[in-house]
């Protein structure tokens, strides 16, 4: 669908209730055949199939978004605004993730952690050159963009799966097209055999629209809920 028609259509169901929330949003998006290039506080960005760009907006007043209105991310489907953090003895695989302002390049770290917080707090100040994610800070500082963080699934397993599952991501992220710098350091990893509970294809609507911005996450000590859970199973 070409963007002037996309844009008409879309906004017309927004203000006319038919989309109701985020959720709807992205499915229609999706069925439409439209890219999300950028997640708004009130809007999403995205491209039709002429490649020109545009914005809808929106204000959902059935979500989380609307009643903390400093968050920039929709609510994920269980409409929580961040992680449960009861969960024990296993894993979260995150992604930070940088796109440039055209859009045309992204790149990506992909990792694992049992404290999101601490972790994120570390990626944001403490930068070693050659070590995990300065490499993506230094891209992302390049190109004059931000950084960005989504949780991407709760591993049920000890550090070994767990690690399976960070190799399996960065799979995807790679097939879909991003780039993933200094990954000779940090991206040799084995993947699952079987990956339980995750998706087969980076799931781009999904991530745009649950990201966070990395500074925004530590200086407001929030962490975003998973996409996807793996629970335990053998090899």
């Amino acid at each position: 669908m070409e963007a002037v028609e996309a844009k008409a259509s879309l906004q017309a169901a927004i203000d006319s209730c038919q989309i109701a929330s985020m959720r709807q949003l992205l499915d229609r998006v999706a069925a439409d055949k439209l890219e999300v290039t950028r997640n708004g506080r009130d809007y999403l960005g995205l491209r039709g199939n002429d490649g020109r760009r545009f914005r809808v907006h929106f204000s959902f007043v059935n979500e989380s978004r609307t009643q903390k209105p400093a968050l920039p991310a929709p609510p994920l489907p269980e409409s929580k605004a961040v992680c449960d953090v009861r969960r024990t003895g296993g894993y979260w695989i995150y992604a930070l993730t940088a796109r440039s302002s055209d859009g045309e390049r992204k790149a990506c770290y992909i990792g694992q952690t049992v404290n999101l917080k601490r972790r994120f707090r570390e990626h944001l100040r403490r930068h070693r050159p050659g070590h995990a994610s300065s490499a993506l800070t230094e891209w992302a500082a390049r190109e004059q963009v931000e950084v960005r963080a989504t949780v991407l699934t709760w591993v049920d397993g000890d550090q070994s799966y767990a690690s399976r599952f960070e190799g399996y991501w960065l799979k995807l992220a790679v097939e879909a097209g991003y780039a993933a710098p200094d990954a000779h350091n940090w991206g040799r990893l084995p993947l699952p055999s079987v990956p339980v509970g995750q998706p087969s294809q980076w799931p781009t609507s999904e991530i745009l629209a649950a990201s966070l911005p990395l500074p925004e996450l530590v200086e407001r000590g929030l962490t975003p809920v998973e996409l996807f859970v793996a629970s335990r199973v053998p090899f």
